[in-house]
């Protein structure tokens, strides 16, 4: 397979300021650079069936990597390209990491099984369960109410932790410590007084899901963009790196190209500069 190259794209803050709608003018345009012979990539910490919730919509084929490349989907067809899940080993070294934080992680099964949750209701407050159940109706597939003691073998996407930004940046310090773990310290999109960790498979990652797409295409150039520190990896992978200017310092510094925000439409005149950048 040859093309002119990837078009990576986080979605949420980069392509969208809204959860459940991309603006028809960014959707446009990525249908143009598909015709025009480029690979339109889209990369998400979504839940699959989150993810589609925004995209199911969209007019055009592309490749999606949903819980930041846990999954990589051809689409729409749902073709799985590549999966990596972590392992229930790993929950032993998870629990000593969340020693002195507040209430509790969660974790999130892959595609085949729908996106739902298993969590452990009795430790959450009143007004966490309400966050929960926020999430549970976004992701469309009821949760799972469990003590964690998995049977032998059982894989998973995705664990998702959440908290106030102090709490979650002592966790992050912990988790980095673990090896055979990849984890990601990001705003949340659906409550901005929270922050998150993602922790994944060590390859899970959006830098992991260029990387095999580069291979895949046998393509030359790959433009990223992104906006959180999920991203990072994505835009030290690419050729040229789009940041949105609200991004944290450390994401700006990587950046080739700056661009305005998602609610400016900052993305469509950044692929264009991006492209020319790329050619100069």
């Amino acid at each position: 397979m040859t093309s002119k190259g990837i078009l990576a794209f986080d979605v949420d803050g980069t392509l969208t300021h809204r959860l459940d709608w991309i603006d028809p003018k960014v959707v446009k345009t990525l249908e143009g650079y598909l015709a025009d012979d480029w690979e339109v990539v889209l990369i998400t910490g979504r839940l699959f069936s989150f993810a589609w919730k925004i995209l199911r919509h969209l007019p055009f084929p592309y490749l999606l990597g949903v819980q930041n490349g846990a999954d990589i989907l051809e689409m729409p067809s749902r073709k799985v390209l590549r999966r990596n899940y972590l392992s229930a080993e790993i929950l032993p070294q998870v629990e000593k990491a969340y020693e002195g934080i507040g209430e509790d992680f969660i974790i999130y099964t892959g595609v085949e099984e729908g996106g739902f949750c298993y969590y452990r209701k009795e430790r959450f407050a009143p007004k966490t369960l309400k966050y929960l159940k926020i999430l549970e109706n976004l992701g469309g597939s009821p949760w799972k109410e469990s003590d964690f003691s998995f049977e032998e073998g059982m894989t998973f996407p995705l664990i998702k932790c959440f908290g106030k930004q102090d709490e979650m940046a002592i966790l992050h310090e912990r988790l980095k410590e673990i090896s055979y773990i990849e984890v990601s310290m990001i705003r949340d999109p659906i409550d901005p007084n929270l922050y998150l960790n993602l922790i994944t498979h060590p390859e899970a990652n959006k830098g992991g899901v260029v990387h095999f797409l580069r291979d895949y295409f046998q393509t030359p150039l790959v433009i990223a963009a992104g906006d959180d520190r999920n991203d990072a990896k994505m835009l030290k992978e690419a050729d040229v790196a789009i940041v949105i200017e609200t991004a944290p310092k450390e994401v700006l510094a990587l950046a080739d190209i700056q661009a305005k925000t998602a609610d400016q439409l900052g993305i469509i005149p950044a692929i264009e500069e991006a492209i020319i950048y790329a050619h100069s």
